[in-house]
């Protein structure tokens, strides 16, 4: 990777979605949620909520799926107190990984989830 491509990725803004119950996302359309705001009042205002995810499903067997797409807020879901996100773009998935990351990882773990995902999913 090119030095200007890592500044790219670290400058871009990551939403990092963890699930235990709420499947696998993986269409256009789909709406995944977060107890986490992830952006800001005047971002929220403006329409730019836009952010690329990392969805990570943590299985029952220890294994972690992964899917990395664009996703934007579509509403606040008061009846559980979560955020709503609807991917935007396709989502490319990388299924069967022992790697350790979740949403308490450092950034730079996130990050090279990112790229494993970019660089060997489908």
């Amino acid at each position: 990777m090119f030095a200007q491509d890592q500044l790219h990725m670290v400058a871009q803004k990551l939403r990092v979605i963890q699930s235990n119950e709420m499947g696998f996302r993986s269409a256009v359309g789909d709406v995944c949620w977060s107890g986490l705001k992830s952006f800001t009042a005047k971002e929220e205002k403006s329409g730019s909520t836009l952010r690329k995810t990392l969805f990570i499903l943590k299985r029952s067997d220890g294994l972690r799926d992964f899917a990395v797409f664009d996703s934007v807020f579509n509403h606040f879901r008061d009846t559980d107190s979560k955020y709503v996100f609807e991917i935007t773009s396709a989502p490319i998935a990388l299924r069967d990984q022992m790697m350790m990351v979740h949403l308490m990882s450092r950034k730079d773990v996130k990050l090279s989830a990112v790229e494993l995902v970019e660089e060997f999913g489908e």
